[in-house]
């Protein structure tokens, strides 16, 4: 039988690394503060929504106490939050925010924005549905906006949001892009695990201060910037952006790369467990629920794991080569918590996309929508379905 490794969802840092990392026990709304503050970031904006607004309250108090240089400002929405952000980005500055739910659809608009302007903007956003509505665990606000331009990770741990935070200003000021850092409501937002905190200079060293470009605000040498363009540079726009987005996979896994080497912990675009020439199943998650399926598919070693945690843009070459280990007759089970309004859940969707001309067989189940908890007899119960059973339901709905 497989042994199931906490160290992996721990994200322990490397033994000569230790002594550079402080261990607490944080909620993953505190991980997000405190590595915003660790990222050096100059400016936060901030409008209360539950369950995102320990985040600000957290970055808030350190602000006041004297150990976070930064400025916060109260906005009157999160439509205001986002546009905010747009000037302050314009000068420069690095720029961190925070929402969730109804917060991030009201400033929809603003996000086209942000992308389109090239901005690197980094926000988190805690999952959570959108009507009927409550403050618990769901996906469908952030993939609503997975349209946007905005480069989307998706958050196993406390750690991870951390850990994920940081990389993330080095990805989008590199490549001019926003990136959204998604974690679910309440079983990561409001629960408590250990995470490792590294030392200031540590972060320093990775994530050195924000360039000065021809693109931003200079009063010495005064510009115009402006949202109205012709159809030549719009397709100009738009081209730009899709070249940089085409970098981001592979950005993404060199960047885990280098923050192994740099803080003892390893991230990539995917991650995949179990997953050989002997696998018959394998189940595809995002965020919490996949520290779930990491126990149960510890019992079954016929069943793999893949892990999504880059979601746009979908990771299409590294699953594709994770997948090329496994027989034709492996089944593929994606697990979405988010309905996006379709018959399909958008990683059943993306899957789809990804893997055409694939032979393996591919499933969607609907699972833990609302909050609902998404237990380790849930996931038995997915492996129980026989989906290899003549007019088998591409797509079901588990409870």
């Amino acid at each position: 039988m497989l042994q199931f490794d906490t160290t992996e969802i721990e994200k322990t840092p490397r033994a000569d690394l230790l002594t550079r990392h402080t261990k607490k026990v944080l909620k993953g709304n505190s991980a997000a503060a405190i590595a915003a503050k660790l990222s050096r970031v100059s400016l936060v904006t901030a409008y209360p929504i539950t369950p995102q607004t320990s985040i600000i309250e957290e970055i808030a108090d350190m602000i006041s106490k004297g150990e976070f240089d930064a400025e916060i400002v109260n906005m009157e929405s999160e439509h205001s939050v986002f546009a905010a952000l747009i000037g302050a980005s314009l000068t420069g500055e690095r720029v961190f925010t925070a929402t969730s739910g109804q917060g991030l659809f009201y400033a929809h608009e603003v996000l086209h924005a942000i992308a389109h302007m090239r901005l690197p903007v980094v926000a988190c956003n805690v999952g959570r549905p959108s009507f009927p509505w409550n403050i618990w665990a769901d996906q469908t606000d952030s993939i609503s906006q997975r349209d946007t331009g905005w480069v989307q990770f998706y958050c196993e741990s406390s750690q991870e949001v951390l850990d994920t935070v940081i990389q993330s200003y080095r990805l989008a000021e590199k490549h001019k892009l926003p990136v959204m850092v998604v974690l679910d409501a309440f079983y990561m937002s409001h629960t408590s695990e250990n995470v490792y905190i590294p030392d200031q200079k540590m972060v320093d060293e990775f994530c050195p201060p924000r360039e000065k470009t021809d693109d931003q605000i200079n009063l010495k040498h005064p510009k115009a910037f402006g949202g109205l363009v012709g159809p030549d540079i719009y397709d100009k726009y738009n081209r730009l952006h899709w070249e940089s987005i085409c970098k981001v996979e592979k950005e993404t896994n060199q960047l885990g790369h280098e923050f192994d080497e740099a803080f003892g912990r390893k991230y990539a675009a995917v991650e995949a467990v179990n997953i050989n020439e002997k696998t018959k199943k394998i189940l595809v998650t995002m965020s919490s629920i996949t520290t779930t399926a990491r126990q149960v598919v510890s019992r079954h070693p016929e069943v793999g794991l893949l892990k999504i945690r880059l979601f746009r843009p979908f990771p299409k070459e590294s699953v594709l080569k994770v997948l090329d280990t496994v027989s034709d007759d492996c089944l593929i089970i994606n697990i979405d918590r988010n309905f996006p309004g379709e018959t399909e859940g958008a990683m059943m969707q993306e899957m789809k996309r990804a893997l055409h001309g694939v032979p393996n067989k591919i499933f969607g189940v609907f699972a833990g929508l609302g909050g609902r908890d998404v237990s380790s007899k849930t996931i038995e119960n997915i492996l129980e379905v026989d989906f290899r059973a003549p007019g088998a339901e591409q797509v079901i709905w588990v409870t």
